[in-house]
């Protein structure tokens, strides 16, 4: 067993920004902490990695922090922290400088200015991007230049499979290697969570397979406070197809000039919004949804065809080629079948403005952090942003508190033994896609509710279980706290819709 004074749970923007920030912090105070980040898979299979669209923030004249800060409020229905959110994007500019001292390369127009573009519920075009690929270009930035530090110890391909704290404070967590089944342990002064979303509760997700919620799992072990889990926001526009992770179409598709329309090739959206195509997702993915159940199809369009082949190109290299090599669809030509999938959670552990958790010396960072920036519903390009800005505060407040707190002499430590059941991953899938998805109701939640109870009372204690058992193990119970958590919603707002109310 080693120990460090800071463990990291997930490789994507949020832990790498975190020790980034964490390395260049104890350089200038002359501080020495040792660092452990942990990855599922290889540190690039994170959501960040898939992330299309850009980050927000504000920087030409016409826009003002006083609009994006509304944007915000108006796309989580008020909902939101205003605090936290005047902190936020009031920070923006600064984050942009950071990632791009890190070595981030964002997109410039011909004369040399950066090219922000416009996506739904934006006043303004305040998004920087990579072509369509930000998250990709920020994941290999961050990794670049997280990798190979002094006093890091790097775990890839470990899932963290069991979580304790001892009556001292520290914490305890069984790692297991997803190909060899390999048993480590590492203790640490200080805990963050960063291992993303929900996605893999759902039958169709643009989230990464890895990710079953389990940093929200061991927070509400540890007794920390989960929030909003109900929050869950479906992307409008996933490519239509039989795999449960959906490839993402960009919202930036819409910003730039495409058009949503029904299987007649009628644009529908003006009925719903008068911001028509670039309203806020929650209303454009029921609004899709409607027009699918009214005409009994599987799927709607998104036509791009007018922005023409050399802007497609240009600024949707890869959307272009994924679609026209794996569907065999020009997108410059033809419209795109798409559907709302599920894609991002609102909710999650509830932290204060440093991304602490109510457990001393835990902390949330990124989508598994409920930060209070996001509310009912999350503005596009806001949780690239929001998952380094807490990072930042997170590492501030780490390394400030890191003399005070000085690594104590540890023994071997026993965990608890762990119960496992067998339980269908699949099953639940389609329960929570049918019950907890874009259009709920109340005996919809109830029954499936019961269906849990009944299931985790009934099913067998398995003996011996693999890596796949213990996450659909935490898929349940994660799958409980979100279903009374909209139960217990007693108005419609934001990403929760029920008919009923």
């Amino acid at each position: 067993m080693i120990h460090v004074d800071v463990a990291i749970m997930g490789s994507g923007i949020a832990g790498l920004s975190l020790v980034n920030y964490l390395k260049e912090l104890t350089i200038q105070q002359g501080k020495d902490i040792s660092l452990a980040i942990i990855a599922k898979g290889n540190f690039d299979q994170t959501n960040t990695n898939w992330a299309q669209g850009g980050i927000a923030a504000v920087s030409s004249e016409i826009d003002s922090f006083e609009s994006h800060i509304e944007d915000t409020m108006v796309a989580g229905v008020f909902l939101n922290n205003k605090e936290v959110v005047e902190k936020v994007v009031t920070a923006a500019p600064e984050i942009i400088k950071d990632l791009i001292r890190w070595g981030m390369d964002f997109d410039k127009t011909e004369e040399g200015n950066f090219d922000l573009v416009k996506e739904g519920g934006h006043r303004y075009s305040r998004i920087w991007h990579h072509k369509d690929a930000t998250g990709a270009a920020i994941q290999s930035t961050l990794s670049n230049s997280s990798r190979h530090l002094s006093a890091v110890s790097y775990y890839e391909y470990y899932a963290v499979v069991q979580v304790e704290r001892d009556k001292s404070g520290i914490f305890y967590l069984r790692l297991q290697h997803t190909e060899t089944n390999e048993l480590q342990t590492i203790s640490a002064t200080n805990l963050v969570l960063a291992g993303g979303g929900i996605g893999a509760l759902y039958a169709k997700t643009t989230n990464q397979p890895i990710c079953t919620g389990d940093a929200i799992y061991f927070a509400k072990e540890l007794g920390a406070k989960i929030k909003d889990l109900c929050f869950v926001q479906f992307h409008p526009t996933g490519l239509y197809g039989e795999e449960q992770t959906t490839y993402l179409i960009t919202e930036a598709i819409r910003g730039a000039g495409g058009v949503l329309r029904d299987k007649e090739g009628n644009a529908f959206m003006v009925k719903y919004d008068e911001r028509a195509d670039l309203a806020p997702r929650d209303i454009v993915a029921r609004a899709i949804f409607s027009e699918m159940k009214k005409a009994g199809t599987k799927y709607i369009y998104l036509d791009a065809t007018a922005l023409g082949e050399e802007k497609i190109k240009t600024h949707f290299p890869s959307i272009h080629a994924y679609c026209l090599q794996n569907r065999g669809i020009d997108i410059a030509k033809d419209w795109i079948p798409v559907v709302p999938t599920q894609h991002y959670l609102c909710g999650g552990i509830e932290v204060n403005s440093f991304g602490e958790s109510s457990i001393e010396n835990l902390y949330a960072i990124g989508e598994c952090a409920n930060t209070g920036l996001h509310g009912a519903n999350r503005l596009a390009s806001n949780s690239l942003l929001e998952a380094v800005y807490f990072a930042k505060k997170a590492a501030n407040k780490i390394v400030n508190l890191a003399i005070e707190n000085p690594s104590p002499f540890l023994v071997e430590h026993d965990f608890k033994a762990t119960i496992i059941k067998q339980l269908s991953r699949h099953a639940l899938q389609q329960k929570l896609s049918d019950h907890a998805g874009i259009i709920k109701n109340t005996q919809g939640l109830k029954d499936t509710i019961n269906w849990i109870n009944e299931t985790l009372f009934q099913s067998t204690l398995l003996s011996t279980y693999s890596l796949a058992d213990i996450e659909t193990n935490h898929m349940y119970e994660i799958s409980l706290i979100l279903l009374k958590d909209a139960l217990l919603q007693k108005k419609n707002i934001g990403v929760h819709y029920n008919e009923e109310l």
